[in-house]
């Protein structure tokens, strides 16, 4: 079933899930400016209730990686000195291809030269606060839609994949490999080792049903002792020492359906 599909190399930046609490990153190199925009954010609540926890950044080269990494919205000025904020956008970028990135700029003309990093929106300055609260309304509804998808590097391009058409994943060799609905991105790969997947897919409706299949399941037709038969007809063997630890996961999830 498999040979009509296309492969494509996934680099692993890893799946991404909607964080309980979102991290939104505010810099710029005036101080004021700064505090103006990160009042104006924690004014503007999301309507679901979700927490946000708000970091200032007036220096940009203090901000460890680990913490860039992180955010899930930043609002960047653009023009920050020696250390600009699209060195700043590239930067994050390749720690983490999901993090929504606004620019703030007192000058259109950088907007061509954040396509690169895929700007989500250009505020100027002057119309801060106009502007600002709608700007991050948007963000945070995009923020939830990448919540149902995975997002993947692939050839320094960004690809996303929507959780729903996942049939399973196989590892090989801490290689995960991907199976979808859909022939066309149908079999992917991204390096990544098993446990780890697990941990970040579970959340979201994964179950592993032996040492090499993580399955979706939403797509799990019957669940048996030694194999679980998928929608498409999909034949997977189950591990019968941990049949039972696997049945009752998938109980618990199916009753929460």
């Amino acid at each position: 079933m498999f040979e009509k599909n296309h492969d494509i190399l996934l680099h692993p930046k890893g799946a991404t899930t909607m964080p309980t609490g979102i991290k939104v990153l505010v810099c710029d190199d005036d101080a004021a400016f700064c505090q103006k925009m990160a009042d104006l954010v924690r004014r503007n609540q999301p309507e679901d209730g979700s927490s946000v926890a708000v970091t200032i950044c007036c220096d940009p080269t203090a901000l460890a990686d680990k913490a860039l990494g992180q955010f899930d919205i930043a609002f960047l000025d653009i023009d920050m000195g020696a250390y600009s904020g699209l060195e700043l956008a590239r930067h994050i970028r390749s720690l983490n291809l999901d993090t929504i990135l606004i620019f703030v700029t007192n000058y259109v003309q950088y907007s061509l030269e954040g396509y690169e990093v895929q700007a989500f929106r250009y505020l100027l300055k002057s119309e801060l606060e106009e502007k600002l609260p709608g700007y991050y309304q948007k963000a945070l509804e995009e923020l939830q839609h990448s919540a149902d998808e995975m997002t993947f590097n692939a050839n320094g391009e960004q690809f996303r994949i929507k959780y729903q058409d996942i049939l399973y994943m196989e590892s090989r060799q801490r290689v995960m490999r991907l199976f979808t609905l859909t022939d066309t991105r149908s079999r992917g790969y991204f390096y990544a080792s098993m446990e780890d997947t697990e941990k970040q897919l579970a959340p979201v409706g994964f179950l592993r049903v032996q040492r090499s299949y993580l399955v979706n399941m939403a797509h799990i037709q019957k669940l048996n002792y030694d194999k679980v038969i998928l929608t498409d007809g999909t034949e997977l063997p189950v591990s019968q020492k941990m049949y039972s630890s696997i049945k009752a996961k998938y109980l618990r999830w199916r009753n929460r359906q």
